[in-house]
């Protein structure tokens, strides 16, 4: 009997030690990167990095600034070419994007009164008298500058807005892209009460195409047969064109009111966003709207961390944060690793996880780059402005 005893006491005490043993080895790291490679990490020593950022083939391009006198923009190659600096302070301090255009770059910046600004500069000297840094031309300040595809090719669209008592006059004109030359610009097109076009009997709702379209509700015409007017139907206005090229009727009124709302709360003269809701994401494109099927469950993650882009063929990229302590994660009592997780959105609808980024108490701002890599930008975490490192990744075949 004592002989059992004491071998039912040893075995007990193995037991012991080999729990206490499992709990003291050290747990798996959690991978960083799943389903991605970093290919480069940019992280100034001084200042910070600015919000207008463009990567096409193996180039990088961001700005550098302090937010008071520098604006330094910075081109660097993955194909071991010599980064190219150039000083862009004269153009814009807040530089919101950029586009690469060649040996050159197109800056659009944010003046401290909200009216943009933009220029195409030189990378490197090009000789003839055209050193790096050199701006081919300047626009603005306006009250928006876009860069857009018009009629097939790329052109810049400038929109000046006056006010005067209650009147507002919009003026658009396009150029160029790669001169700056003035290609067309319609008349003045003028709103009482920030709204409404007598002259058309239009009531303009939301903006597209760098604020050259505009979208609303037209009257109805007078009919004298019939001695009544015709019903009300959604319209749309060309100020390049200078007349309406789109009619629709209304077919269902609660659609319409409800689809003129989500598209004027856009703002931004956008057509092409994303948005999330309690039941999923919801992408739109020309202005229509479907949910996306994403193979992950939505639930795990924080709907405020929703970012995405659009592509002109309803394709596009959504990225969203786990949010560690979801309703799953509670119920199990275990919180969930904090990852960043980025989907391809195909052209059916489908959302499909191809990478994760581990998160951690981190903030960041999303872009898709050229092919199948994508950009992260990691936020200060006392400013919305800008982050502190840029990171560059290319999606796993």
């Amino acid at each position: 009997m004592r002989e059992h005893v004491v071998a039912r006491v040893c075995v007990l005490a193995g037991i012991v030690a080999m729990a206490g043993a499992a709990e003291a080895q050290p747990k798996p790291a959690t991978p960083a990167v799943v389903g991605a490679t970093e290919l480069v990490r940019l992280a100034p020593p001084v200042g910070f990095i600015d919000d207008g950022i463009a990567a096409d083939g193996d180039r990088v391009a961001y700005v550098v600034a302090d937010s008071t006198a520098k604006a330094e923009l910075h081109v660097v190659s993955l194909a071991g070419k010599p980064e190219q600096v150039v000083d862009v302070s004269a153009v814009t301090l807040h530089p919101i994007a950029l586009e690469l255009v060649g040996g050159r770059a197109l800056v659009i910046g944010a003046e401290e009164d909200g009216r943009q600004v933009a220029a195409l500069v030189e990378l490197a000297d090009g000789g003839r008298g055209k050193p790096a840094g050199r701006a081919v031309y300047k626009v603005g300040p306006a009250t928006h500058v876009t860069r857009l595809m018009r009629d097939g090719k790329l052109r810049l669209a400038v929109h000046r807005v006056t006010t005067t008592g209650d009147r507002t006059r919009h003026e658009v004109e396009l150029l160029a892209l790669d001169t700056g030359r003035r290609i067309a610009g319609g008349r003045a097109f003028e709103l009482e009460g920030g709204t409404t076009n007598k002259a058309l009997d239009l009531r303009v709702n939301h903006w597209s195409d760098g604020f050259t379209v505009a979208h609303g509700i037209k009257g109805g015409e007078w009919n004298k047969k019939d001695n009544a007017r015709s019903p009300d139907v959604e319209a749309t206005y060309d100020l390049v064109a200078g007349k309406l090229v789109d009619r629709k009727p209304i077919e269902d009124l609660f659609e319409q009111r409800k689809r003129f709302q989500t598209l004027a709360d856009a703002g931004d003269g956008r057509l092409d966003f994303v948005r999330a809701l309690p039941t999923g994401v919801q992408l739109w494109h020309a202005g229509k709207s479907r949910m996306l099927e994403l193979d992950q469950p939505y639930a795990s993650y924080d709907a405020k961390s929703l970012q995405g882009t659009v592509a002109a063929d309803g394709t596009g990229w959504i990225a969203l944060q786990i949010d560690p302590v979801n309703a799953e994660a509670v119920a199990r009592q275990k919180a969930d690793v904090e990852y960043l997780d980025v989907f391809r959105v195909t052209a059916d609808g489908k959302a499909v996880r191809k990478a994760r980024v581990l998160a951690s108490s981190m903030r960041f701002r999303f872009g898709p780059a050229t092919g199948d890599r994508f950009w992260l930008l990691e936020r200060n975490q006392t400013m919305e402005r800008g982050g502190k490192a840029l990171r560059l990744f290319q999606i796993a075949p």
